[in-house]
């Protein structure tokens, strides 16, 4: 079967089970905990597909990599996936769920990239603009890189703006290379 497939039915179903318990949103955020240690730390993924680690173990490890004590339909997940060895899928269903959590929520993921630190009070009031926009809640993934040069990305579903001085730059190299690509 697909695994793309196999990743959003999870996640369907873990959203479901969730919202029985009032726990869809704890879940989101216990989810996205876990997709962050499961980047931060590849051999995670490789110790949780290996046979030679006991269910109990992976079970520890997943609780652990989630922070905090966990919900029981984090923990029905856990045991779920383990029990029907899906643990090469568990990134996806993570990411499945969150992205079905978002769309279920109406709840939209803005990703702004600064040259330098943004003060707080801006960011909310852009965080407001924006839910004002996109008729619906808004969640802000900031990030600073001070390779952008200056300006701003902003990214929102698969709509990018690249407004800084970095990617200004890119655009009129490209262009000027371009024009004069023949005269050479």
């Amino acid at each position: 079967m697909n695994e793309g497939l196999i990743s959003k039915r999870y996640a369907k179903a873990l959203y479901q089970y969730a919202e029985q318990r009032h726990e869809e949103q704890a879940l989101y955020n216990r989810m996205k905990a876990l997709l962050e240690s499961l980047h931060a730390f590849p051999e995670l993924h490789e110790t949780l597909c290996s046979p030679m680690v006991s269910a109990g173990e992976k079970e520890t490890l997943l609780c652990h990599a989630a922070k905090d004590s966990p919900e029981e339909s984090y923990l029905g997940f856990v045991r779920l996936i383990l029990a029907n060895r899906r643990e090469k899928s568990l990134m996806k269903i993570a990411l499945s769920y969150t992205e079905y959590y978002l769309r279920k929520k109406r709840i939209s993921v803005v990703h702004l990239t600064f040259a330098t630190e943004m003060p707080q009070k801006i960011l909310s009031r852009m965080q407001d603009d924006f839910a004002r926009i996109t008729h619906g809640e808004v969640e802000l993934s900031v990030r600073t890189d001070p390779s952008v040069g200056g300006g701003f990305i902003f990214q929102i579903h698969d709509r990018r703006l690249d407004a800084s001085v970095a990617g200004q730059l890119a655009r009129m190299r490209k262009q000027i290379l371009e024009e004069n690509k023949y005269s050479l």
